[in-house]
C-alpha cells in the first residue's frame, strides 16, 4: 500500500454509501486488473447463479472484455460484493462490502505478502489445506482450501480422449513421437530457465513434439523469440489445461504449471534455479521430490529419455506433492468456491 491507498477511502467510502442510498439492486463485482484476472475467474463463474459485473482496472483491461463482449464498469466501481484475483481489498475500503479473493498461481509458489492484506477479505480461496496452514503462521486466518478451478476440466470430463485427439491432429502432432512441454515462470529474480532452453529447444522438435509456454508477464522480447522456434509449436493461451493432457513430459523450472503438470501424474523435469527473495526452500524442496532435476540443456534430451523409460519412477513422489498442493482432484473446486460465494452473498437475488 502506498499514500494513495491511505487517502482513497475518504473518497470511496462516501461515494459507497452515496450509490447504495440511491441505488435500488445490490450486486456482485468481479474486480478484473487483467485479462488472466479473467480466465481464472471463468470456473468459478460457470457455477454462480447470479449476474456477476466485470469492474475492469483501467481502460487496457476494459478494452479486452469490450473485445470479448463482457459488459463491464470502470473502477472505482460499488458493489455490495467483490471477487478478486489478488490481494487489492483495499481499493474497496468499506467494511460492508464483502470481500472473496483467490490467488493466480497454484499453491505456495510464491511468498505471502502482508498478512494484512489477505485478512482484509472474508475469504481467501487457497488449493490445499497445507496452504491454510502455511497462512495461518503468517498470521493470515482468511484461508479455506477448495482446490484449484483452473484445473477442474482436467478432471470433469471436459477434455474426454476424443477432444484430445482432435486436439493433436489441430495441432498437426506426430502421432509416432512423444510429447514435451517447456514452460518457464516469470522472468525475474532468477527463477526462470528460459534463457537455458529458447536457443536450444529447436533441436529436439525432430525427435519430439514440442509445446512451448511462458509465463505471460515474460519479456516481450523472449515471448517474440520463442514464437519464432521452427518447429515448435508456442501456445498463446492462459489456460493450458489440455495441452498438459496430452504432454507425455513436462520441463520446467520454479513455475506452477509443475503443481497442475503434477496433478496428472506425468513425469516432470525441472531446472535447478537459485535461491532468491522470492524462493521458498519447501516449494524447492518439493521439486526435488516430484521432478527429476537438471541444471543445463545438455542434460534435457537424458532426462527425458529417462523420465520416458521409466514414467513411474517418481510417481510416490508426485502423490505426496499432490497431497501437499491440492485439496482434490476431483474437477469441482470452482463449485466449492461458487458455493461458499452464494452464502457470503446470500441476500443477492438470483
Amino acid at each position: 500500500m502506498n499514500i494513495q491507498d491511505y487517502i482513497l477511502p475518504l473518497f470511496y467510502k462516501p461515494a459507497w454509501h452515496l450509490s447504495k442510498l440511491f441505488g435500488k439492486n445490490r450486486w456482485v463485482g468481479f474486480y478484473c486488473a487483467d485479462p488472466l484476472d479473467y480466465h481464472m475467474f471463468e470456473p468459478i463463474k460457470k457455477h454462480l447463479p447470479i449476474p456477476i459485473t466485470y469492474i475492469a482496472k483501467n481502460l487496457k483491461t476494459g478494452h479486452f472484455l469490450k473485445e470479448i463482449n463482457i459488459p463491464y464498469k470502470r473502477y472505482p466501481a460499488y458493489p455490495d460484493v467483490v471477487i478478486m484475483a489478488r490481494q487489492t481489498a483495499y481499493k474497496f475500503p468499506v467494511r460492508k462490502i464483502v470481500k472473496i479473493g483467490f490467488d493466480h498461481g497454484l499453491y505456495q509458489f510464491k511468498r505471502w505478502t502482508s498478512s494484512k492484506y489477505y485478512n482484509l477479505f472474508d475469504v481467501y480461496f487457497v488449493s490445499s489445506e497445507n496452504q491454510v496452514e502455511l497462512a495461518k503462521e503468517r498470521g493470515i486466518t482468511t484461508t479455506v482450501a477448495i482446490g484449484y478451478p483452473k484445473l477442474d476440466k482436467a478432471f470433469d470430463g471436459t477434455y474426454d480422449e476424443q477432444a484430445l485427439e482432435k486436439l493433436r491432429r489441430d495441432l498437426g502432432l506426430d502421432p509416432e513421437k512423444k510429447t514435451v512441454i517447456f514452460s518457464s515462470t516469470w522472468d525475474v529474480a532468477g527463477l526462470s530457465a528460459l534463457t537455458r532452453w529458447i536457443d536450444h529447444v529447436h533441436t529436439l522438435t525432430d525427435k519430439y513434439n514440442t509445446l512451448l509456454t511462458a509465463h505471460p508477464w515474460t519479456d516481450e522480447r523472449l515471448l517474440v523469440k520463442l514464437k519464432s522456434i521452427n518447429g515448435a509449436v508456442y501456445l498463446d493461451e492462459i489456460d493450458i489445461t489440455r495441452y498438459l493432457l496430452i504432454a507425455d513430459v513436462f520441463v520446467g523450472d520454479y513455475n506452477s504449471l509443475i503443481g497442475e503438470f503434477c496433478a496428472l501424474d506425468k513425469p516432470i523435469i525441472t531446472f535447478r534455479t537459485p535461491d532468491s527473495d522470492r524462493s521458498i526452500p519447501a516449494v524447492k524442496q518439493l521439486l526435488s521430490k516430484i521432478s527429476l532435476q537438471i541444471t543445463d540443456f545438455d542434460q534435457v534430451e537424458t532426462a527425458i529419455e529417462n523420465c520416458l523409460a521409466n514414467p513411474d519412477q517418481l510417481s510416490e513422489g508426485r502423490r505426496y506433492g499432490n497431497m501437499i498442493m491440492h485439496h482434490k482432484l476431483d474437477g469441482r473446486a470452482g463449485q466449492r468456491a461458487a458455493e461458499i460465494i452464494m452464502k457470503l452473498a446470500h441476500d443477492i437475488k438470483k
